[in-house]
């Protein structure tokens, strides 16, 4: 009986557990996928690292590097389009431009006219000024987060690039000596592939958006 009762209690303990376990990870899905997006940012720039600090540059200095290079990247871009799409906003709310969209709209067919069209819905119905003085709170708020999950991915990526190699040794310190090679060598492959992979897609994209640029 006192046998039963043991393992109820221990079945239950493990149970409750799992159930919590799980109700913590959807808690924090948000979190551990900005860490796996970190992962995979790291696994990008491990490389060009590694080979930055074969050429003596140290480890500090090429990851401020890229992230330096990222900024001017991003800061270019916006350079380029934001003033593009503020003429086009601007020309769009003018009374020229609505005249303009709604006669598109009607010599249009398809799906650029339906796209046409709910633009020039949207256009009609815009919110007064004081209407939108919640939207901008709100909007602030949402930035706000936004930047705070940009920092944290980051910070996340630099903190991989330097404690990968102590947090692997950690995880095979854990395992039986002859799986050790086998772990650390998969581990070190799926980060080969996984960086290959992200460097592919930045290059397709960056050659996509120059030819239609």
């Amino acid at each position: 009986m006192k046998q039963t009762a043991k393992r109820a209690a221990i079945a239950t303990l493990v149970a409750g557990g799992i159930v919590v376990l799980a109700l913590a990870l959807w808690k924090l899905k948000l979190v551990i996928g900005l860490f796996f997006f970190a992962l995979i940012i790291a696994a990008a720039m491990r490389p060009s690292i590694v080979w930055l600090e074969r050429h003596r540059v140290p480890r500090g200095a090429g990851l401020a590097v890229h992230y330096l290079a990222l900024v001017g990247v991003i800061a270019a871009a916006l350079a380029f389009a934001v003033p593009r799409a503020l003429d086009q906003v601007n020309h769009a709310l003018s009374p020229s431009g609505k005249a303009e969209i709604a006669q598109a709209a009607k010599n249009s067919k398809g799906v650029k006219h339906q796209v046409l069209t709910a633009l020039q819905k949207r256009l009609e119905h815009l919110p007064k000024r004081s209407e939108l003085v919640k939207p901008v709170t709100n909007a602030g708020v949402k930035a706000f987060e936004i930047a705070i999950g940009i920092l944290f991915t980051f910070a996340s990526a630099a903190y991989w690039i330097f404690e990968r190699d102590k947090t692997i040794d950690l995880v095979c310190s854990l395992l039986p000596r002859p799986r050790r090679k086998l772990v650390r060598d998969t581990w070190d492959l799926i980060d080969a592939k996984l960086g290959a992979f992200v460097r592919g897609q930045l290059v397709l994209i960056v050659l996509v958006g120059t030819v239609l640029s």
